[in-house]
């Protein structure tokens, strides 16, 4: 009887990773390469509709070369009530691609002479100053150490209410909890390594991490739909979407609003709203030195160097593909959202999607990235 019960539970299992993995599969993109120009720019607007069609992808896609937008297009609504429709100028939750933002602010402080990479952590947030080997370096590369911020909270059960930063360093302060490997040993993605660089971004600035942003990157560029916003803020971004998701998540059901949570009191890993054309103008500044000069700029894209001599494959708030080739993914609540950037052929891909598809939105974008904008098969004749 035992042996029976366990072969049913086994054939449920594998039953279920079957259905899930139907429901996750994104359908190929096939496209002649000998095809017209317009007609590959078709395939793919038609493609994506099908898999909006499919409650595969509610969101924006915009694909640009060298000054040229190749596709911009918006499928879906804004929020689970179906109020309106997206638009390039709709502002979606970056989540962690918000980081390249923050680690823009750290570069921009360092261009004033107002800090320095290898600076310790404690000379900004002497709070934490038995983390004495941290500096804004480790920070930058995730190579800190530190344990994340989401798993302290949880395990302090202290998710009654929205969290600031004041409560969180001084969570830590409490716990001083050790850190997982030697600062600057091993790579490790660190959320609460960003929200300590907008806290000192605050603190050598004397600004808040949203006004800093604003006035150094934001109104600068023109990013008209982009602003940090959390919990905490005292307006919301024009145009704002709202995560949401599916009752039964993959399987269905009516949609339902998946949106912030108590966790959105902290800035710098995410937290930061921005819309597909704003991030093509983030991309034109960053290709045309707009904010630094070059040289302060280019180690933001180049792999982090280990205690040992090795490399990662993460810079300052990007993750390294190649040389030139440099993207981030990010998801949170309803909101998964990718970028990628190929620097000496000038091409971006960004996918913004507000449906609680993030295991679909990294191969949307991957997809993209290796058969579309490479131009070696989908836009081979641009």
């Amino acid at each position: 009887m035992l042996v029976q019960l366990m072969m049913v539970l086994v054939a449920v299992v594998i039953l279920g990773m079957v259905v899930v993995s139907l429901a996750l599969r994104i359908p190929r993109l096939d496209v002649a390469k000998k095809t017209s120009r317009e007609d590959k720019l078709s395939a793919i607007d038609t493609w994506v509709s099908r898999l909006h069609t499919s409650g595969k992808f509610n969101g924006v896609v915009l694909l640009a070369k060298t000054d040229e937008i190749l596709l911009c297009e918006s499928y879906g609504r804004s929020s689970a009530d179906e109020s309106q429709e997206l638009t390039a100028s709709s502002a979606f939750n970056l989540a962690s691609v918000s980081k390249q933002f923050t680690a823009m602010g750290v570069v921009i402080l360092r261009s004033q002479s107002k800090l320095s990479y290898d600076d310790k952590l404690s000379a900004y947030v002497p709070e934490l100053s038995f983390y004495d080997e941290i500096t804004i370096r480790h920070l930058l590369n995730h190579t800190s150490g530190l344990t994340d911020y989401m798993t302290l909270v949880g395990k302090a059960k202290r998710g009654t209410g929205v969290v600031t930063p004041s409560e969180l360093w001084a969570l830590y302060q409490d716990v001083q909890p050790t850190l997982e490997f030697e600062p600057g040993s091993r790579f490790k993605y660190s959320n609460a390594g960003y929200v300590l660089l907008a806290e000192v971004i605050e603190r050598v600035s004397g600004q808040s991490f949203e006004q800093f942003m604003s006035q150094n990157i934001f109104d600068p560029l023109d990013m008209a739909h982009t602003q940090v916003f959390n919990l905490l803020s005292g307006s919301e971004p024009e145009n704002r979407v709202f995560g949401f998701k599916r009752r039964y998540w993959i399987f269905g059901g009516p949609k339902v609003a998946a949106d912030l949570n108590y966790f959105d009191g902290v800035a710098g890993d995410g937290g930061i709203y921005s819309s597909a054309e704003d991030l093509l103008r983030w991309h034109n500044a960053l290709r045309d030195h707009a904010l630094v000069p070059p040289e302060q700029s280019a180690e933001a894209f180049l792999p982090a160097r280990l205690n040992d001599g090795s490399t990662t494959r993460y810079g300052f708030g990007w993750f390294v593909k190649a040389p030139h080739s440099v993207d981030h993914a990010g998801g949170w609540q309803g909101f998964s959202s990718y970028i990628h950037r190929h620097m000496e052929r000038d091409e971006l891909v960004v996918v913004l999607d507000n449906s609680s598809n993030a295991l679909r939105v990294n191969s949307i974008g991957t997809r993209f990235n290796s058969i579309g904008l490479n131009l070696t098969r989908v836009i081979a004749a641009l």
